[in-house]
């Protein structure tokens, strides 16, 4: 049975986001054009498999081997933020320094979501 839940939406807003930015202004360089379409595909491809029970129940096994592995998105969320921060920084606020760390968003938004389910687990037990 599939299963719907809030970041599966979240993912497909993502995606069509990140496609309507890179359809929209065809003067973006083909590089940042390219990353916004992966970006977008990755977030449609997430989305479609985070229907599925296997995705839950995958996260929730590696999670329970592995009991400390609860560091790990939280350094990953922190390295992909201050990674964004630091591109719109550097590169003085230009509309492609913002697009690029936009479309970095798909791995904030995969780790919040290995996050709550671990939670769920913790809260369950």
């Amino acid at each position: 049975m599939k299963q719907f839940t809030l970041f599966t939406f979240l993912y497909l807003a993502l995606g069509v986001c990140l496609t309507a930015i890179a359809l929209e202004d065809p003067n973006l360089p083909s590089g940042l054009q390219t990353s916004l379409f992966a970006s977008a595909g990755a977030s449609y491809f997430v989305c479609l498999f985070s229907t599925f029970p296997f995705w839950r129940e995958a996260t929730i096994r590696s999670y329970r081997r592995r009991n400390s592995a609860l560091i790990l998105p939280w350094l990953v969320i922190g390295v992909n933020i201050v990674g964004m921060i630091w591109e719109v920084q550097s590169q003085n606020r230009t509309m492609e320094a913002i697009l690029g760390a936009f479309s970095r968003l798909i791995f904030v938004l995969l780790f919040t979501e290995i996050i709550v389910m671990t939670w769920q687990v913790n809260s369950e037990h």
